[in-house]
């Protein structure tokens, strides 16, 4: 799969969308410095390439009530791996699993919830699962930002 060339009007035209998905073509535009034309194609052409997948709303589950994240580390049978992943993110509290390619700990599972018996609950519906969990913790703290496209380019072009 070849990767699709970002222009810097493109990168910064992601960066704003990361930032706040509900800004306007015309919002956008005048940010850009092109006209909201422009800016409609290049979403249009982004989205077609497959570059933008979707538009999301940021929530934050603490101020919902869901103030425990629980992480699991398992293991899965190399050729049960996807199948597997795909049936922890039809519970209902899992919000993100991660497959590794190497290691005995293929499988990373992140599950909320709002009261220290859910971890157990969670647990237990994953354990139905052909897998074996390795570890489960309850986490302090998650860092993550997004990603800069122009700093990115720009980080990259020091090196060469």
């Amino acid at each position: 799969m070849t990767a699709y060339e970002l222009d810097d009007v493109d990168r910064q035209l992601l960066n704003l969308l990361q930032e706040n998905a509900r800004y306007t073509a015309i919002e956008l535009a005048e940010e850009l410095g092109v006209s909201d034309n422009t800016v409609h194609n290049r979403m249009e052409r982004l989205e077609s390439e497959g570059i933008i997948t979707g538009y999301t709303t940021a929530v934050d589950y603490d101020r919902t009530g869901l103030e425990l994240y629980f992480h699991f580390s398992c293991t899965a049978r190399i050729s049960k791996r996807g199948d597997v992943a795909k049936q922890a993110m039809e519970i209902p509290a899992v919000v993100e699993v991660t497959e590794l390619m190497t290691g005995h700990e293929n499988l990373h599972i992140k599950a909320l919830g709002g009261v220290d018996e859910d971890i157990t609950r969670i647990a237990e519906r994953l354990d139905d699962l052909p897998m074996e969990i390795n570890d489960e913790n309850l986490v302090r703290s998650e860092r993550s930002r997004l990603l800069d496209y122009v700093a990115v380019v720009e980080f990259v072009d020091e090196e060469e």
